[in-house]
């Protein structure tokens, strides 16, 4: 959500917002420009899945009929759940850049709250490269990103051939200039367009297994906890690393790095 037109602060991000209301409206009407635009091209299966907070932000009255919709949490694929290898291609939707990028809006990786960024293979890795990877284990391609333009481009270096739309120029972390919400809809339409055009030379984005994860704590004492989980050592008093054997078990343990609970 945080990539939605006209975000920048905790105000539109969750209910005690005087904006929240309204981010739901927006982030809602980005979705439904981005289903119209897909089905310009012919008949489409679509799930969505709602990723942001507690999965519970996109109005679920407000989507065509046939559309289906995940919500809440716990689930096994996090923001990929409903993902399998008969879909031609992933879109994300109001995406933001990673926890170590300078100046994007709200800039985080997982959670806000608890990481300091995730790497894969050495490599730090936004939401986007992240759910690309996950996605890529099923052969799925991403297609399409929209976002702050610090968002957009960070997953174009790794996934070149996605398209994208910049709704909005980044500040900083709480700043920016953003389009309108009506404005944001017609960019997404028109940069899903280009992506449909190509969809049949799309290619997946795969990380090589065994896949090299680190993980960094905000606190301390919740890295000393995750380096009790079998198979993943401490390197620092915030990080801890391990190996495995494909992103669908990397998810699923996240997961529970992200929900220990400190005394």
């Amino acid at each position: 959500m945080e990539g939605i037109t006209g975000v920048v602060q905790p105000a539109q991000l969750g209910p005690d917002g005087f904006e929240y209301q309204r981010a739901r409206e927006w982030m809602t009407g980005e979705v439904n420009a981005a289903i119209a635009a897909i089905r310009e091209s012919g008949p489409a299966d679509i799930v969505v899945c709602d990723s942001h907070g507690n999965g519970q932000s996109v109005l679920i009255e407000k989507l065509p009929d046939d559309v289906r919709l995940v919500r809440g949490f716990p689930r096994p694929l996090e923001m990929m759940q409903g993902i399998d290898d008969t879909f031609a291609a992933a879109v994300f939707i109001g995406y933001h850049g990673s926890e170590w990028t300078a100046g994007a809006v709200r800039s985080h990786t997982i959670s806000s709250a608890r990481l300091l960024g995730v790497k894969l293979n050495g490599m730090e890795v936004s939401e986007g490269i992240y759910n690309a990877a996950l996605a890529g284990q099923f052969g799925v391609p991403v297609a399409f990103v929209s976002g702050d333009r610090l968002a957009v481009t960070q997953l174009q270096k790794v996934v070149p051939a996605a398209e994208g739309a910049i709704v909005k120029e980044p500040y900083g972390y709480h700043s920016a200039m953003s389009v309108t919400p009506a404005r944001g809809q017609v960019l997404i339409r028109e940069g899903l367009r280009r992506a449909m055009a190509k969809l049949g030379s799309l290619q997946p984005y795969r990380v090589t297994a065994p896949i090299d994860l680190e993980v960094g704590f905000k606190l301390t004492i919740d890295a000393e906890r995750a380096s009790f989980i079998p198979g993943l050592s401490r390197p620092d008093a915030h990080t801890v690393k391990g190996s495995f054997h494909d992103m669908v078990e990397i998810t699923k343990l996240l997961q529970v790095l992200t929900s220990l609970e400190a005394p």
